[in-house]
């Protein structure tokens, strides 16, 4: 990330908001995701146009799940990220030091 800050100025507002709509495509894809799949477990009828009482409650425990879930995914990835992130640089350190 500190190679950002060499870069022009509107080079750096153009990846700014590129990473800004990649995160609104990605919430919105996770939302998408939630409701198609909340939705298609819960709702198996039509014959009135409100949501029974089971439906209501499937779906507040369909979706919390959905989200913990992601949230929780999300937290390994960065964990994992970060976890790569340090062997690269401890094999860039330790190759920078037999080099000497």
């Amino acid at each position: 990330m500190e190679n950002i800050q060499n870069l022009p100025k509107h080079q750096q507002q153009q990846l700014e908001q590129h990473l800004v709509n990649s995160q609104v495509k990605d919430s919105l894809t996770m939302y998408m995701n939630l409701v198609e799949t909340c939705f298609g477990t819960c709702v198996d009828n039509f014959r009135n146009k409100t949501l029974d009482k089971y439906e209501t409650k499937c779906l507040e425990n369909c979706s919390e799940r959905f989200i913990k879930t992601a949230n929780r995914t999300g937290l390994r990835f960065q964990e994992h990220q970060a976890l790569q992130m340090k062997r690269a640089q401890d094999m860039a350190n330790g190759s920078r030091g037999a080099g000497m």
